[in-house]
């Protein structure tokens, strides 16, 4: 069974990817796998959103990435096909459980493209009740590819200690915005995520203003309650 089988041992007969986001759980994964795989056949994808993702966020990837001596191991890759912001006013919010097409058209279509067989990442069980059964290695179906998870059994407390100790900074963005910048508009981003976000002008404009135009009635309730959180002052973020 998968979920018997100790990552290290796992990933040090293995070609693997580690998906990198630039928040904080992937960078710690990202670390993780330095200090303990002891071959470089591996490398790490790095998916744009194409008009939704921060430049701060890119930025960061490619300059930890430089610092880490693993430039040559990064690939920044994005679908070029679509833009996240006409698709929403186009197709409506994605949502989990219904037409999550911002998964299957911006992540999956890339790491089936770019991404080995087997992909280090950042999931943690405590991230969310649908993660609560994840193992550190199991088959993840979305992708039909064997994930491994290292920091299953983390929490955050404990990603952000391991982070400080080996003297890595988190993304900006956090600072800023309350998460990584990777996906500016997330349906699943907190109050305060929200009112942070909804403080940059370019930003909120794009945001309201393909909520207001999209499609479905998800669509406008979700710009009913951005647009409320909108009119709230910044928020202190907790780290």
């Amino acid at each position: 069974m998968l979920e018997n089988i100790n990552p290290i041992s796992f990933l040090n007969k293995k070609k693997f990817t580690v998906l990198f986001s630039g928040g904080k759980d992937s960078t710690a994964a990202l670390l993780w796998t330095l200090e303990h795989i002891r071959h470089g056949n591996w490398n790490v994808l790095y998916i744009e959103i194409p008009g939704n993702t921060h430049p701060l966020c890119t930025k960061y990837v490619v300059e930890l990435c430089d610092g880490f001596d693993i430039a040559s191991k990064l690939i920044v890759a994005r679908n070029k096909k679509y833009d996240f912001y006409e698709c929403l006013r186009r197709w409506g919010v994605p949502i989990i459980g219904k037409y999550r097409w911002c998964m299957y058209n911006f992540k999956i279509k890339v790491i089936k493209r770019y991404a080995y067989g087997v992909q280090v990442t950042g999931v943690k069980k405590s991230d969310s009740h649908m993660r609560r059964k994840r193992e550190k290695v199991e088959f993840f179906k979305l992708t039909k590819t064997i994930a491994v998870n290292p920091l299953a059994n983390w929490s955050t407390k404990q990603v952000l200690n391991y982070l400080k100790e080996h003297n890595v900074k988190v993304n900006p963005c956090y600072k800023k915005y309350g998460h990584s910048g990777n996906c500016m508009f997330c349906p699943y981003h907190n109050k305060t995520q929200i009112v942070r976000t909804l403080q940059d002008p370019e930003w909120r404009g794009k945001i309201l203003g393909s909520l207001k135009s999209g499609k479905g009635k998800i669509s406008r309730e979700k710009y009913e309650k951005w647009l409320k959180y909108s009119k709230q002052k910044t928020l202190t973020i907790s780290r």
